[in-house]
Formats: C-alpha cells, sequence, structure tokens
C-alpha cells in the first residue's frame, strides 16, 4: 500500500436568487434551475473517466448540496465510483457584486483550506473542474507533484490582454501594493481550473491567502482588483514561489465552439482535456452514454466517441449539425 494519498477533486456550489452570478459558458445565472441541471449531468462523465484511470485515487466531490438534494443519478454515481460527497459552506465568499460572474469560484479556497486538514505531507491533490475528462492514468502527474510540488496550468496571455476584467500588469500592481515588493519575474495568469499540489503547498496557500484576501476586497473600487479565484491563485504562486507550467503537459484548456477553437492534432493525447464549451453538447452525449453502459468497456471504443463527441482534435460535420440543432431546441423551447 503506497504511504500516501492522491486525492482528485472537484466541486459545485449552487448559488442562492440573491447571490447568483452569469456564468457564460453555460448561459445562465447561478441560481437558473437549467444551469443547475447541466452541472449535475457533467459529474457523470467527470466521474466515470478519472475513477476508470485512477483507480486507486481518492475521489471527492465538494458541495454546499447536503446528500438529499443530489438527484438520484448522481448518488448511485458517487457509490459506484467511490466517491466521497463533502458538503462544505462557502466561507471565502466575496461580497455582493464584487463582479458581474464566477462569483462561486473562490469556493475552491475552502476546498483547499479543508484538504489542509485532511492530507498528510507526501499526499498530492488534483482539483479540477467538472468539464474536464479524463483519458489515461495520471500517475505521471502525481508523480511530477510529488517531486517539484505543484503542476500549474499557464495560460500563457499576453501583456496587456483583459482577463476577466483584469490585465497582467494591473495584477503586478496589486503583488506590489500588497507585499511590498516586484515579483521575481512578470506574472502569468495560472488557470485556476487546473491546480495540482503537494500537501506542504496546500498548507502554504492556506497560511498566505488571508493577507491576500483581505488586501484585495479593501482596494478602492475605482482600482484595478482580483475578480476570480486565478487572479489570486497567481499571486500567491509568486508569492509561495512555485510557479512553473508544469500542467501544460498533461491538460489543456480546449475551446471547441464555432466563434473560437483553439484545438491542434495531438491535443487528443493529453491525459485531461478541458472542455468549457462542451457542457451542453459533448458532455451531455457521455452523460448520456454512461447512464445507460455505466462504465468505461472499451478504452479505445471510448475514446473514439470522445473524440467524435467533443470535437477534439477537429470536429465533424455530424458534430456541427448536432449541436447546431441543439441551440435551436434551446431557442424555441417554451
Amino acid at each position: 500500500m503506497k504511504p500516501f494519498k492522491n486525492y482528485i477533486a472537484t466541486w459545485f456550489y449552487r448559488e442562492s436568487h440573491e447571490e447568483a452570478s452569469y456564468y457564460p459558458q453555460a448561459g445562465g445565472r447561478g441560481d437558473s434551475a437549467l444551469l443547475h441541471s447541466v452541472y449535475m449531468q457533467i459529474q457523470v462523465p467527470f466521474f466515470t473517466t478519472f475513477r476508470h484511470y485512477n483507480p486507486e485515487a481518492e475521489l471527492l466531490f465538494f458541495t454546499n448540496l447536503e446528500a438529499d438534494q443530489l438527484p438520484p443519478f448522481l448518488t448511485e454515481l458517487f457509490q459506484r465510483t467511490r466517491t466521497e460527497v463533502v458538503t462544505l459552506p462557502y466561507r471565502n465568499r466575496p461580497p455582493k457584486g464584487w463582479y458581474k460572474a464566477w462569483m462561486n469560484q473562490f469556493y475552491v479556497y475552502d476546498v483547499m483550506q479543508a484538504m489542509e486538514r485532511r492530507m498528510q505531507p507526501d499526499d498530492t491533490l488534483l482539483i479540477c473542474d467538472a468539464d474536464c475528462l479524463c483519458l489515461e492514468s495520471l500517475d505521471n502527474l502525481f508523480q511530477t507533484v510529488h517531486t517539484h510540488g505543484s503542476a500549474l496550468y499557464d495560460m500563457n496571455y499576453p501583456k496587456g490582454y483583459l482577463i476577466n476584467g483584469t490585465t497582467l500588469e494591473e495584477m503586478e500592481t496589486i503583488y506590489i501594493s500588497c507585499y511590498g515588493e516586484k515579483p521575481s519575474r512578470p506574472i502569468c495568469y495560472y488557470g485556476g481550473k487546473f491546480i495540482a499540489l503537494r500537501a506542504d503547498l496546500i498548507t502554504g496557500v492556506t497560511r498566505e491567502f488571508p493577507l491576500l484576501w483581505q488586501h484585495n476586497f479593501n482596494l478602492p473600487p475605482d482600482v484595478p482588483r482580483l475578480h476570480e479565484e486565478a487572479h489570486m491563485f497567481s499571486l500567491l504562486a509568486e508569492r509561495l514561489r512555485f510557479r512553473n507550467n508544469l500542467g501544460n503537459q498533461f491538460t489543456k484548456r480546449m475551446w471547441t465552439g464555432k466563434a473560437y477553437n483553439n484545438v491542434c492534432p495531438g491535443d487528443e493525447n493529453l491525459p485531461i482535456w478541458h472542455l468549457p464549451s462542451e457542457k451542453k453538447f459533448g458532455l451531455h452525449e457521455l452523460y448520456l452514454l454512461f447512464m445507460r453502459d455505466k462504465t468505461i468497456r472499451d478504452e479505445k471504443d471510448f475514446r473514439r466517441k470522445a473524440e467524435k463527441y467533443c470535437g477534439v482534435p477537429r470536429t465533424c460535420l455530424q458534430k456541427k449539425a448536432k449541436d447546431m440543432l441543439s441551440v435551436l431546441k434551446t431557442k424555441i423551447k417554451p
């Protein structure tokens, strides 16, 4: 038996009507029944694929929902995939009106604080969004995290690019105002949708987080500020000196939509596909597949279906037509 544990976690925080913000990729407010349904469904391909390829990992689903508020198909999924459901309140919630979208994203810091209490020194943790698929074993990822302490996904945004309301240069200004020193090198944006850390760095993040949190939310309203969890995580990675782009060899944020598509040949070979455009399309098809078949019976056949349904590495005409039909059905639905 291994002397350490590898944890894989995702989360869902259900917003109330009073606190709801906008989620453009899902096309709705955080209190929308349709949005809730979409996020419940994508848990099925997430946990089915991550469990299949990582039979010894500890799988965790964090949520503010109580067990009896989960749909029966999720209860069955979590039993089948040996996933622990952790009911966790949202304590690191930003002030109301802080930003127009993604107001539940700071929940990831509640998750890290909960994991700090659970993890032993050599344990590792991967937190990623539920609109991800796992296509192979993550043993190499966990070994990388054991060796280096972290594996981060660098989005490689250029200077001047507005990232959810804030640029890299503005993030650097906030860093200097908080810590009274310049960063060791220019700030880069680490996607908060993929965070892989060893236990000691989880402790570092939870220790350093309150100071940056307090500084950020005391900034005047007319100056740049950190709007979401990845803004803050990018500065914490610099402060704690665990910056790298090692996660880029394991995942990619693959935009597969009609307006923007960044998928290239070879991306299909990555162990983890992050598919924000596919919540209502390819991931829904995989939800239906696993509701019927329950598990992956033939890995080659599953990969072919995942590529076809999700448009990786290319979108076929059949998928384009099917996606367009889905959009039209949504628009004409009474």
